[in-house]
Formats: C-alpha cells, structure tokens, sequence
C-alpha cells in the first residue's frame, strides 16, 4: 500500500473514528441529541483538521522509514489522534451545565437502572440534580420505584447504580474506559493488517 493510500486511511479511519465517538456519547444522552451532536460535530473537524497535520508528518517518517518502525510511527499517531478525541470528550461531558447534565443523568439512569430498588451514587455536585429528577425518574421507571440518591467522592460524573442483585457503573470512566478500549483494538488490528 503506497503512502498516500495508507494517510488516507488513517485520515478516513481517524474521522470515522471521531464520528463513531460522537454516536456512542449521544445514544447515552438521548435526551440532549442535537445539542450534544452540534458540540461533537465540532470538536471532530478540529481532530479532522489536526489530524491532517499529523499525518503529513507520518507521511515523511513513513519515507524515511521502512517494517516496523513505520507500523509503529502510524500506530503512535493512530494511539494519539484517539487520546486526543477521547480527550475533548472526556472534558465536553465534564462541563455539562444545568438541564444538559440533569439530561445526561436522567438518560443513563433510566436506561440501565438495575432494579425497582437501588442505589444511585453520584458526585456530590449531582446528588442535589438526581434528588431533583427523583419524580421524573419514578414516573419514567414505573409504580414501585424506589431509589436512594448517594454522594459519591469518586465519581466525577455519571451515575453508579447498585441494586441487592446487580450493579451497574454508568459513571463516566467506565463509559470511556470501554469506548477507549474497543477503539484502541480496533486500531491495533488495522495496524496489524487484520482490520484491513
């Protein structure tokens, strides 16, 4: 595969990859769609438009370079340009404000609450905005639904629910840390050749 050919691919695969990142985030904050899709949109041609400039600079290290150290240098900024788009949206989600978080909150406990009784940990900064939902949450949830709001130091954002069967980690390091573990395979195998 000629260079071009392959900076083309890292760029179509790095921009499907930002997109598919933006997807993941809206499908667990239903609620806030189209304004969190407007936001994604937008961090995602900056990754787009830095992303060129990293992979010209692949480009001359893939002349001077041959085997593995090309595969390596092309696999570093692959490993880069995903750090960099997780990043940013990492930060997005940890900057929601008012009925974006509330939202976000709501749309996650809704769609994985473990039970009719449990649990709902959160940061200390949410527990006041969950409490808040608590009518909402009970009405979306059904007759019967019984849930205790938690301050929780070590979660930053998002929800951990426990039920006496089962728990659910809906907080914003799990979310990210599957994500970030699913894209990161994705690129080893395209850099292997099996993803190709």
């Amino acid at each position: 595969m000629s260079s071009q050919a392959l900076i083309d691919k890292i760029l179509a695969t790095a921009k499907d990859e930002a997109e598919q990142i933006t997807n993941e985030f809206m499908r667990r904050a239903a609620e806030n769609e189209k304004l969190m899709l407007d936001r994604a949109a937008d961090e995602c041609r900056a990754i787009e438009a830095e992303s060129i400039l990293e992979c010209e600079q692949i480009k001359r290290i893939a002349e001077l370079t041959s085997g593995l150290e090309s595969r390596k240098a092309r696999l570093h900024c692959r490993r880069g340009l995903i750090d960099e788009a997780f990043g940013k949206a990492y930060k997005k989600v940890l900057s929601l404000q008012g009925s974006e978080r509330a939202s976000f909150l709501k749309s996650l406990i809704v769609k994985y609450a473990p039970a009719k009784e449990f649990i709902a940990r959160t940061s200390p900064a949410d527990a006041g905005v969950v409490t808040a939902l608590l009518p909402e949450l009970q009405a979306a949830l059904g007759d019967g639904t019984a849930i205790t709001v938690q301050a929780d130091e070590a979660v930053k954002a998002g929800v951990y629910m426990s039920s006496e069967y089962s728990d659910v980690d809906c907080t914003i390091d799990a979310i990210f840390d599957e994500l970030r573990d699913g894209y990161e395979a994705k690129a080893d195998a395209i850099m292997s050749g099996d993803g190709v």
